[in-house]
């Protein structure tokens, strides 16, 4: 790293902006664990709630005993001592329905490929509850094929927000059918919640890079000091480099950082298991081919370029603007006025390029499982596909266009 660089970057990680922005991410980052493990609740073996830890605890345990591929014999095995439990008098109280001692003893411990065979084969648009009461078990044969016919369904169904094409159905379905079975199954709550809160973590990343970097051009337009450093030597070149890089390392450290206390938070209490089981554990219809892993690694990926995309607007709008609060200001409105935007009803083309901004990809998970499809020059490509690109490109542009508009600038 060259003298003017680490100049640049002292001067950043120096202000009080700087160190605020830190406590911040720790503090959202802490707290979102928290809420999450404090908010576990599962029945425990003696019909009594557990809260936090023991209720991850026992999940862990049950959903750890189900691990591996979510077989035909798998699931017929969880019907039938489902069924064997309701054809035992001692279990079923004066209605004729499983007593909640018998459930939390024997039956909740089943409870995660129930679920799933229950989201295969209840009617489209609703879950039946009581269902695995009275399926059959020979029918687990046809839970592939069940869920590919939910797939159908959805993308045909009459609602406004999925008129897709002909092209974009053969798309889908081609993409879940190429889904290898049977899926792997494992224990994915710790996965599950570091989803769940992810998008409102990179919101506030965001919020804080825009904060932190608000001031690399626009506080010397500020303080009057552009004079000085655009009449040195390298005050139109070297200098105005040196801006940028250290504003993208500390932009990256801002992501990393609270992205690995969040995720070793959550993980470290609900368990690292899980990373290898396919995706559908957590999004049953989801098209995409991936493990948990993988998935979370995408997700990672498009908010980081999101929060990066969101660096880059701040130091151009620094570039062009006289003072760090307008920039603050325009950052803000970008970050959260984006997202007001309401999704067209006559358009999907006009909602997916609003899924574009910066606020809008935060939201990665729901992309990457999801069934959004841009048509470019008659090859699909999935949006969350076309983030990656776009905010790639986005990035690669707006330097330049910063470096052009504080090097062009005339002190008055």
């Amino acid at each position: 790293m060259d003298i003017l660089t680490r100049f640049e970057l002292r001067k950043i990680i120096r202000r009080k902006s700087f160190y605020t922005g830190i406590i911040i991410l720790i503090a959202v980052a802490i707290l979102s664990s928290v809420v999450l493990i404090t908010n576990m609740q599962m029945t425990g073996e003696d019909g009594k709630f557990l809260n936090g830890t023991a209720a991850i605890q026992l999940e862990r345990e049950y959903n750890r005993q189900l691990a591996g591929p979510l077989t035909i014999a798998a699931m017929e095995a969880a019907v039938r001592r489902h069924q064997d439990l309701l054809h035992d008098p001692s279990n079923l109280d004066e209605k004729g329905e499983m007593t909640v001692e018998a459930n939390a003893k024997y039956d909740t411990k089943d409870n995660q490929i129930q679920f799933l065979i229950t989201d295969a084969f209840s009617p489209a648009s609703e879950y039946d509850y009581y269902l695995i009461d009275k399926i059959n078990p020979e029918e687990m044969k046809s839970f592939y094929q069940k869920r590919l016919e939910k797939v159908r369904l959805f993308l045909n169904s009459n609602k406004s927000d999925n008129n897709y094409t002909a092209k974009e159905k053969a798309y889908f379905t081609k993409l879940n059918e190429e889904i290898t079975v049977p899926f792997q199954m494992d224990y994915v709550t710790g996965w599950k919640n570091v989803f769940e809160n992810l998008p409102s973590l990179f919101l506030i990343i965001a919020f804080v890079i825009g904060f932190c970097l608000a001031p690399v051009f626009a506080g010397e337009y500020q303080r009057g000091t552009d004079a000085i450093v655009l009449s040195t030597r390298y005050g139109r070149s070297k200098a105005i480099a040196a801006k940028l890089k250290a504003s993208f390392i500390v932009s990256v450290g801002l992501i990393i950082f609270p992205i690995l206390i969040y995720t070793f938070l959550i993980l470290g209490v609900f368990g690292f298991d899980g990373g290898g089981a396919h995706v559908q554990m957590i999004k049953f219809l989801a098209p995409v081919p991936y493990t948990v892993f993988e998935t979370y690694l995408w997700a990672v990926l498009i908010g980081s370029l999101a929060c990066l995309m969101v660096g880059a607007l701040t130091l151009w709008f620094s570039s062009r603007m006289s003072n760090s609060f307008s920039v603050i200001v325009a950052t803000g409105v970008l970050l959260v006025g984006t997202q007001f935007i309401p999704e067209s009803k006559n358009s999907r083309l006009l909602s997916y390029l609003t899924d574009l901004l910066p606020g809008n990809m935060f939201d990665s998970f729901r992309k990457i499982t999801g069934y959004d499809v841009f048509n470019i020059v008659g090859q699909l490509v999935p949006t969350y596909k076309i983030m990656v690109v776009f905010s790639i490109i986005a990035i690669a542009l707006l330097i330049p266009f910063t470096y052009r508009a504080f090097k062009k600038h005339q002190v008055v």
